[in-house]
Protein backbone atom coordinates (compact mmCIF):
# COMPACT_ATOMS: atom_id res chain seq x y z
CA UNK A 1 0.00 0.00 0.00
CA UNK A 2 1.32 3.54 -0.75
CA UNK A 3 1.80 5.67 2.12
CA UNK A 4 -0.97 8.29 0.90
CA UNK A 5 -3.28 5.41 0.77
CA UNK A 6 -2.29 4.53 4.12
CA UNK A 7 -2.39 7.75 5.49
CA UNK A 8 -6.09 8.17 4.33
CA UNK A 9 -6.97 4.93 5.39
CA UNK A 10 -5.89 5.85 8.91
CA UNK A 11 -7.41 9.24 8.63
CA UNK A 12 -3.72 10.48 9.18
CA UNK A 13 -2.22 13.49 7.79
CA UNK A 14 1.33 14.94 7.48
CA UNK A 15 1.50 16.42 10.47
CA UNK A 16 -0.59 13.46 12.55
CA UNK A 17 1.94 10.87 10.50
CA UNK A 18 4.88 13.15 11.72
CA UNK A 19 3.91 13.58 15.27
CA UNK A 20 3.45 9.90 15.69
CA UNK A 21 6.80 8.83 14.24
CA UNK A 22 8.72 11.29 15.93
CA UNK A 23 6.56 10.50 19.03
CA UNK A 24 8.31 7.01 18.77
CA UNK A 25 11.86 8.30 18.26
CA UNK A 26 11.93 8.31 14.50
CA UNK A 27 12.47 12.03 13.43
CA UNK A 28 10.59 12.96 10.06
CA UNK A 29 9.90 16.50 8.81
CA UNK A 30 6.22 17.07 7.39
CA UNK A 31 7.60 17.90 4.22
CA UNK A 32 9.70 14.94 3.95
CA UNK A 33 6.72 13.40 4.39
CA UNK A 34 4.53 15.61 1.64
CA UNK A 35 7.72 15.00 -0.94
CA UNK A 36 7.10 10.88 0.29
CA UNK A 37 3.63 11.17 -0.25
CA UNK A 38 3.95 13.38 -3.82
CA UNK A 39 6.58 11.00 -5.35
CA UNK A 40 9.07 13.83 -5.08
CA UNK A 41 11.31 12.18 -3.56
CA UNK A 42 11.88 8.30 -2.17
CA UNK A 43 12.88 8.04 1.39
CA UNK A 44 16.20 6.61 2.69
CA UNK A 45 16.70 2.87 3.23
CA UNK A 46 16.58 3.73 7.18
CA UNK A 47 13.53 6.05 6.48
CA UNK A 48 11.56 3.03 4.89
CA UNK A 49 12.60 1.01 7.01
CA UNK A 50 10.68 3.22 10.01
CA UNK A 51 7.77 3.80 7.89
CA UNK A 52 7.25 0.11 7.35
CA UNK A 53 7.44 -0.40 11.60
CA UNK A 54 5.12 2.52 11.96
CA UNK A 55 2.97 1.45 9.30
CA UNK A 56 2.95 -2.06 10.92
CA UNK A 57 3.85 -3.24 7.36
CA UNK A 58 0.80 -1.40 5.92
CA UNK A 59 3.66 0.08 3.50
CA UNK A 60 6.42 -1.85 2.52
CA UNK A 61 9.80 -0.46 0.39
CA UNK A 62 8.80 -1.43 -2.78
CA UNK A 63 5.84 0.75 -2.40
CA UNK A 64 7.51 3.72 -3.45
CA UNK A 65 8.86 2.18 -6.34
CA UNK A 66 6.31 2.57 -9.81
CA UNK A 67 7.47 -0.47 -11.19
CA UNK A 68 3.77 -1.65 -12.84
CA UNK A 69 4.57 -5.57 -11.02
Amino acid sequence: MKLPAWLKENNATYQSFTDYANGKGVMFSVHAVAKWCLGKRIPRKDEMESIYRLTEGGVEPNDFYNLGL
